[in-house]
């Protein structure tokens, strides 16, 4: 195949000489023009491949469809094997098994050889479509095992003739590019102009020879069934022996003569489109299998007649039942041009539906499962998956603008979500704890907090102004909709599903235990939307987890990630969204004064909100006085809730922060707006903030600082967006080609 797909976009010798209709590639839409005569430099051009094997019912091994362009699921492979070694590694029973670290070892080693730079200092990325993508999760597993850059279209850019990667250190080169895009996809420019996915100019690098790509553009001509008509001919031709492994006879309808041929067995064959996926066999060949003989012969050249193959069924167990089901193998290999190594294993797909059903996909009831060849003797030394996540020392590459931005709105949205949570909780804690409040006092803190619950999640009008009295009176539905409507903007349901599809986008930077935590979360919000608590009493015992699974989610982040610039960043927004909140809840609960009693557990609501009350009592015992709670919450630097601790924390990472050389951090925008906010709260003086103006009847001098906060905090905001995160424009046509002009 790597030399048919050479000659293909070279010479084209096996055209000339009648070895294969030129109408098979001219006719095929893998086939790309741009790449003619331009790939032959990049040895091998075929670095990975993959292979859809199924067993007949007489016992032979057949390929039913080469994966040329983009082989993927070695993840699950990895996954699957990591999964069998934590199962049965301790019971000896994978003595015998080969182990695949070394393949993939190769498979590292063969990417960093297809650098045309120094193979010391070679950039590999993986190249991702991205989240919204049911692979984005073996494309991550895959990255963080080979160690690889996990990059989307726009983390990279054509710039002075070679391809860059953007990140908050600036450009960084790439050398190779393991692609997981379509290759129609990967070049808005010369391809799919309609794409988001690629990057504008890789196809022109890559004809340059100034980045490889693995596999090399182009390599989709080989995966039309109908050079499987005519591969005995062109292994004889290119090797000059048989084929080893064969596929199932097949006529390509567009060959007048295999045509014939084929019409003559009508019935004894399958028609099959030229793109037919096997995994995929039901959305591949639904409209085939409506269309008559003469409709299917009246356009031949989109159709192949292949003998009919029924895979045979291997025992397995579903459903806690042992069965039987049809089962196909997809194989691996590996190759650096001179050497070509097979995986030990792969991936065995199994189809579980009905008896019969020859739906493999895992969106149709089919199931991955690994793939074991037993050898005589066990294997001395070995190595296993489970503790050897990532297999060489990859270069130092910078944090990506695109992480660093879902980085930091995962720490604002998971901030935003535990605030909402401590709110609710505290509201119900009214009513379910024992405490000594009045009825009066108990009215004014609820009517307190659930004002603030408004301001603080932005859901207007909310429990405010005109429309909120009602609200007040009877709170269950605002609360309600607020907490579990996901469409609403700011609600509890909005802020964790768009915390957890902002880690989807950087599941490459976040660990195994992180992922359970944020998988935790995940379901807790699923089954709270699912029961539908019918009171607040529910609400308030099902949010329980969340508040649980937040706090573990910081816990962790915090211990355990890298104190690179990713994690600077997501400490950012967590940080700024905890001022933000700490300002906001202030300026609501303390503008107006009340009467001693009533703001003495007013005081108390405020201290437990911010999870300071205990720390509070330990440090003044019974006194519970404004001017100390403000200190408290606003000034000691000991208090990890406090605003001085958030906004010092905001300072320390702001000057971690790359800037132009010899730049004073307090000269850039980002500098001094973190300064001007710390200098005002540190100078502010509780004692003048809880003073009571005779003119207007409120803390003024309070408003005045918390107002100043909210000010600012959305400038750091907009700044670092400004700065350092992605706001270009998506690439446009200054003119669009006519496709169908002659």
């Amino acid at each position: 195949l790597s030399l048919l797909l050479q000659d293909l976009y070279g010479p084209r010798r096996c055209i000339h000489e009648g070895i294969l209709p030129a109408e098979v590639v001219s006719g095929w839409s893998g086939f790309l023009l741009s790449s003619y005569g331009r790939n032959t430099g990049q040895t091998p051009a075929l670095p990975f491949y993959a292979a859809d094997m199924g067993r007949d019912m007489s016992g032979r091994f057949l390929v039913l469809s080469d994966r040329t362009q983009a082989p993927s699921g070695h993840g699950y492979v990895l996954q699957n094997r990591r999964v069998m070694g934590r199962l049965y590694g301790s019971t000896g029973q994978l003595a015998n098994i080969p182990p695949l670290l070394p393949f993939f070892r190769a498979m590292r080693s063969d990417l960093v050889s297809l650098t045309p730079y120094s193979k010391q200092e070679a950039h590999v990325v993986l190249l991702t479509p991205g989240p919204g993508y049911e692979t984005h999760y073996e494309h991550t597993l895959l990255a963080h095992f080979l160690g690889l850059t996990l990059a989307q279209g726009d983390d990279l850019a054509v710039r002075h003739g070679r391809l860059w990667l953007k990140t908050l250190d600036g450009l960084m080169p790439v050398e190779v590019v393991l692609r997981r895009v379509d290759e129609t996809w990967c070049d808005p420019l010369e391809l799919r102009e309609d794409s988001m996915l690629g990057v504008v100019g890789l196809t022109q690098v890559a004809r340059a020879g100034r980045v490889a790509m693995a596999n090399v553009l182009g390599s989709g001509v080989l995966e039309t069934l109908a050079i499987q008509a005519y591969l005995p001919r062109l292994a004889n031709y290119f090797l000059g022996a048989d084929l080893l492994l064969a596929s199932p006879r097949t006529w390509w309808l567009g060959d007048p003569v295999q045509r014939a041929e084929a019409v003559a067995r009508w019935s004894e064959l399958t028609i099959l489109p030229l793109a037919y996926d096997p995994v995929y066999p039901i959305s591949g060949n639904a409209s085939v299998a409506a269309l008559s003989r003469e409709q299917v012969l009246a356009m031949p050249h989109r159709f192949v007649a292949r003998e009919s193959f029924i895979p045979s069924r291997a025992p397995c167990i579903h459903a806690g039942q042992l069965g039987h089901q049809p089962v196909l193998i997809r194989a691996y290999l590996s190759s650096d041009g001179q050497h070509a190594r097979v995986m030990p294993g792969g991936l065995a797909r199994v189809a579980t539906g009905h008896s019969g059903s020859l739906a493999f996909s895992p969106t149709q009831g089919g199931v991955a499962k690994d793939i074991w060849i037993v050898a005589a003797q066990p294997f001395e030394q070995r190595e296993t998956l489970v503790s050897t996540p990532i297999l060489n020392p990859a270069p130092l590459v910078g944090v990506p603008s695109r992480v660093a931005e879902n980085l930091f709105w995962i720490g604002r949205y998971a901030e935003r979500a535990e605030g909402t949570i401590r709110l609710f909780r505290e509201f119900m804690a009214l009513d379910t704890e024992e405490n000594s409040l009045t009825s009066r006092q108990r009215d004014l803190c609820r009517r307190l907090l659930l004002t603030t619950f408004t301001h603080v999640t932005a859901t207007y009008p909310g429990f405010t102004g005109e429309e909120g009295a009602y609200a007040l009176s009877d709170p269950f539905s605002e609360l309600f909709s607020t907490l579990l409507t996901p469409e609403r903007v700011g609600s509890l349901a909005f802020s964790l599903r768009s915390m957890i599809h902002a880690a989807f986008s950087v599941r490459d930077r976040l660990s195994t235990d992180t992922w359970e935590v944020l998988d935790g979360i995940s379901q807790a919000l699923d089954a709270l939307q699912g029961r539908m608590p019918r009171n607040l009493g529910g609400l308030f015992w099902e949010t329980g987890p969340l508040l649980q699974g937040l706090t573990a989610f910081s816990g962790l982040t915090w211990e355990n990630m890298n104190r690179d610039l990713g994690w600077r960043f997501l400490d950012l927004g967590r940080r700024l969204e905890r001022s933000m909140f700490l300002a906001q809840v202030l300026e609501t609960t303390l503008a107006e004064p009340v009467e001693e009693s009533s703001e003495t557990a007013i005081m108390e609501r405020l201290l437990n909100v911010n999870d300071s009350l205990t720390a509070f009592r330990m440090q003044f015992q019974t006194t519970m006085e404004l001017s100390l709670v403000l200190e408290k919450l606003l000034q000691d630097d000991t208090n990890p809730r406090s605003l001085v601790f958030q906004l010092t924390l905001m300072e320390n990472h702001a000057a971690a922060i790359p800037r132009s050389p010899h730049q004073n951090l307090y000269r850039t925008h980002l500098g001094r707006v973190v300064f001007e906010t710390l200098a005002a709260v540190r100078l502010a003086d509780p004692g003048e903030l809880i003073r009571v103006t005779e003119a207007g009847g409120q803390r003024e001098k309070l408003i005045d600082l918390t107002g100043r906060i909210r000010k600012l905090l959305p400038l750091f905001s907009e700044t670092a967006s400004n700065s350092y995160f992605r706001h270009a424009d998506p690439p446009h046509h200054l003119f669009r080609a006519n496709r169908n002009a002659r």
